[in-house]
């Protein structure tokens, strides 16, 4: 070590860093994406990237055996070695795989060999490595997609994807619950029924926005007003909450009803009879006006705003956004599940063949790097797409390997699940599961979830020795109170003890904690006298 001065030294150092490459990086960036962000990232480059064009039905790409015998010579014969020989590297490593339509649980986690998480064991890189998957300027084919499945299994699938119950069948088949076919009130309450516009509020006409009195509807359905009341006493108690009210303000006053709220408390005070300054959204003034601390206002305010002003709404087709899934669960006719990329919605990419024309007919050495770039960047981001589908349709696989109860039988049957043992199943890191599903969501027979929703904590053993999901335990407090007497509410150790019964040991605070997750009121604030 030299000395430099009094204040000045040398010294040697050994460290270790990792760095990612623009591939990896790119890599970790799709894995990411949904359905949609993907479709719309390959639109991008599309538009970017003159050498990226896309794979109609019925372009063939070359096959391995051509690109080796010379038959198609524009990867091998792209660039001179002296040049930028790595334009060439695709061939290293290649395979010819059939194409397949189906894949059955299992195999798919030995055979996707792209991924070997043994090369190294930093944070989730171990599956982001430099990695051959196919040809350069191919669109890998031997996945199993959406798009290979036969007409009718893809149309049976997309109708009960995109079915949806309009508001006057979700309140008939609550009207049905309630009442026998027979009762004499069945058909004035359809009647009622046909009066409620798209918004769920009483009209009229269902298409205008007029408001109507209760006597003009009383008359139009030709009974007393008396009658009506009785009639909407029913109506009202239907899902969603607030539906069948004449007013904005009648709707968010029953909405408080139903969730508890008192007649003086301080947010149906608010709507009752402040609804000036809270459209105004003047706090100070809305404050001054009810004489109330700025603490309670807050909480007041909070409530409100889970309030809907048109609870009709969210089965109103028109505002409905239908949710593409990015994987497809479906039985087979052997009662065996198969997994299916819904690839439906994105474009299928090749290299252009026509960059080694542009190549040669580039004479600039500026012209002909940017055309090597181009075509770097085309295959990196065919592999990496391709390795997205993969991981995604790999990971995807080990999930409904490992909750095929679920798939059976519903969510009573949905087993406590972390990422670890999803990682276990596919070899890859946590880190990379995480990434994979997020924002991602499966279509099964079941219904649609997000990936993420079949992951939750284990609350230990039932008295048969099983595990207890956290996900299921929810869905049973939240069936119990929508069972409960709404003059006797269920209180939080009552819910537990009939956990209990049922043989889900839990405590009275765990209760109290996924309650609350569920936004349900708690027990004195949902009875009703």
């Amino acid at each position: 070590m030299a000395n430099l001065g009094p204040n000045l030294s040398q010294r040697l150092a050994q460290s270790q860093t990792l760095a990612l490459t623009p591939a990896m990086q790119l890599k970790l960036k799709l894995w990411q994406m949904n359905l949609l962000e993907l479709s719309q990232t390959i639109e991008r480059e599309l538009g970017d990237n003159p050498l990226l064009e896309l794979l109609e039905d019925g372009d063939e790409t070359p096959t391995l055996e051509a690109l080796e015998e010379g038959h198609d010579s524009e990867v091998v014969d792209l660039a001179p070695a002296q040049d930028g020989g790595e334009l060439a590297d695709g061939l290293d490593g290649l395979d010819g795989r059939e194409g397949s339509d189906t894949v059955d649980l299992g195999p798919l986690a030995e055979t996707s060999g792209e991924l070997d998480p043994e090369q190294t064991r930093e944070e989730g890189i171990s599956q982001v490595q430099e990695t051959e998957i196919g040809a350069e300027n191919s669109w890998d084919t031997d996945l199993p997609r959406t798009s290979n499945l036969p007409e009718d299994e893809r149309t049976s699938w997309e109708d009960r994807l995109s079915s949806t119950e309009t508001l006057q069948e979700h309140l008939l088949g609550q009207l049905y619950q309630t009442l026998e076919a027979d009762d004499p009130r069945a058909l004035a309450m359809e009647a009622l029924i046909d009066h409620v516009d798209a918004k769920g509020f009483l009209r009229l006409d269902p298409d205008q926005s007029q408001e109507a009195s209760p006597e003009e509807l009383a008359r139009e359905l030709s009974v007393s007003v008396a009658e009506l009341r009785e009639m909407l006493d029913i109506l009202q108690e239907f899902d969603p909450p607030g539906v069948g009210c004449f007013t904005v303000q009648e709707s968010l006053l029953l909405q408080l009803r139903l969730a508890g709220a008192e007649p003086d408390d301080l947010a149906v005070r608010i709507i009752q009879d402040h609804c000036d300054l809270l459209s105004l959204r003047d706090n100070t003034k809305l404050r001054k006006a009810i004489g109330c601390s700025e603490d309670d206002l807050s909480e007041a305010l909070a409530l409100l705003r889970h309030l809907h002003p048109a609870p009709g709404r969210t089965f109103d087709p028109e505002s409905e956004r239908v949710v593409k899934p990015d994987v497809v669960v479906l039985k087979g006719e052997d009662d065996t599940w198969k997994v299916y990329l819904n690839d439906e919605t994105v474009p299928r990419l090749r290299v252009s063949g026509e960059y080694r024309h542009f190549l040669a007919g580039a004479e600039a050495k500026g012209d002909k790097d940017f055309i090597r770039e181009k075509y770097r960047s085309a295959r990196d981001f065919i592999r990496g797409v391709e390795d997205r589908n993969r991981t995604v349709l790999r990971v995807s696989v080990a999930i409904v390997e490992l909750q095929m109860a679920f798939l059976q039988h519903g969510i009573e049957y949905l087993r406590p699940m972390v990422l670890r043992d999803v990682a276990e199943a596919t070899g890859f890191h946590e880190s990379t599961i995480s990434r994979v599903v997020k924002a991602k969501t499966i279509h099964t027979p079941q219904g649609l979830f997000d990936l993420n929703y079949f992951f939750s904590a284990s609350l230990g053993s039932n008295r048969g020795g099983d595990e207890v999901s956290a996900t299921v335990v929810k869905h049973r407090i939240k069936a119990l109170v929508q069972a409960e007497d709404p003059a006797k509410p269920l209180s939080d150790e009552t819910i537990a003890r009939l956990l209990d019964r049922d043989g889900i040991q839990v405590a009275r605070r765990t209760v109290n904690k996924y309650r609350e997750e569920l936004k349900i009121p708690p027990a004195s604030r949902r009875r009703r006298r």
